[in-house]
């Protein structure tokens, strides 16, 4: 470890002199320069542009200017600290950077940074993360709005491993999904309604009092037979019924209508029953069945005849039924 002073001359000069002093100060040159000027800290003697020195492990060389020194690297790391690279540019090695990693776009303003203080990697407006060969799915932030874009295959959001629960989907305002590339079809409205499209026309709203329907209401009529002489319903499955077998549907055995499972307060619904061509087939009615009077009806019995019974469920056990009887045409 040498550096030059200006004993003899100043800094890296000789000057004019005895033997000794001369060889003195040639001694001290060449001690400093077989050691690139090594020593603790920047040299302020001999300093000139593109003069080289070693600052501890840190290899400096002055800048053009001469007005202040550029760190080169480490001479005790391999590469002087910096990545190994190829004749063709490519890293040829693990290599670990401690500081900022800046990717510069070719675009201005479009950079990709490691922001090592930060521990993350931030995209600048526009600046995109794109995955598969064809760049299928892409996500970037244009200043504006964020996007995840997929246009290859479907897109997948799962949470299913085994310590998994839920996903959330939480907005500031609204939720809008649409599909067939911009057709409604759910809209959630923040501090307001939830609306329903069929084919991106509305047709079910949620209200404050309750839903608002655009257009008719359908539901399915299950089927459901007789079996050993007792047919039970199930109400999770459907709201109305028709007692029976067959295309079409006809009751070919006396029956008890049991207490239906899985019942709603205020499911209401309508049970079909058709009389075979036989007829006389007998239908009662467990208590949860409640009807006008306390009685339930006598149904009819002709063949292919059809009763109709109305049921709102105002209680578990307690299925209030209006009836229709031998529905026809006149």
């Amino acid at each position: 470890m040498a550096r030059v002073d200006n004993t003899g001359g100043s800094g890296f000069t000789c000057d004019n002199g005895t033997g000794l002093v001369v060889r003195t100060k040639l001694n001290q040159i060449v001690a400093a320069l077989s050691t690139l000027n090594q020593g603790s800290g920047d040299p302020t003697i001999g300093v000139a542009a593109y003069v080289p020195h070693i600052d501890g492990n840190t290899l400096k060389i002055r800048n053009a200017a001469n007005n202040a020194f550029v760190s080169l690297g480490d001479v005790s790391a391999t590469n002087f600290g910096h990545a190994g690279l190829s004749a063709a540019n490519t890293f040829t090695s693990t290599n670990i950077f401690q500081d900022d990693v800046t990717f510069d776009g070719a675009t201005a303003g479009r950079d990709v940074v490691f922001d090592r203080s930060e521990n993350a990697l931030e995209f600048a407006d526009s600046a995109e993360a794109r995955f598969g060969t064809g760049d299928d799915l892409k996500i970037y932030h244009n200043g504006t709005d964020s996007n995840i874009l997929g246009s290859f295959g479907d897109l997948y959001i799962q949470n299913t491993g085994s310590d998994a629960d839920d996903i959330n989907i939480r907005a500031q305002d609204d939720i809008n999904l649409q599909v067939d590339n911009g057709e409604a079809g759910i809209d959630i409205i923040g501090g307001g309604s939830v609306i329903l499209y069929h084919h991106n026309i509305k047709k079910i709203e949620t209200v404050s009092g309750g839903i608002s329907l655009t257009g008719g209401a359908a539901a399915n009529i299950q089927a459901v037979n007789s079996s050993s002489n007792t047919t039970t319903l199930d109400f999770a499955t459907a709201c109305h019924f028709v007692i029976g077998t067959g295309s079409p549907v006809v009751l070919g055995e006396n029956t008890t209508i049991a207490a239906p499972s899985n019942q709603a307060v205020g499911q209401s619904g309508s049970i079909f029953i058709k009389q075979d061509s036989t007829g006389s087939r007998v239908v009662s009615f467990n208590t949860a069945f409640k009807f006008a009077g306390g009685s339930p009806p006598t149904l009819s019995t002709a063949g292919g005849s059809v009763d109709r019974i109305d049921y709102v469920v105002f209680a578990s056990g307690d299925i209030h039924c209006a009836t229709s009887l031998d529905v026809k045409r006149s």
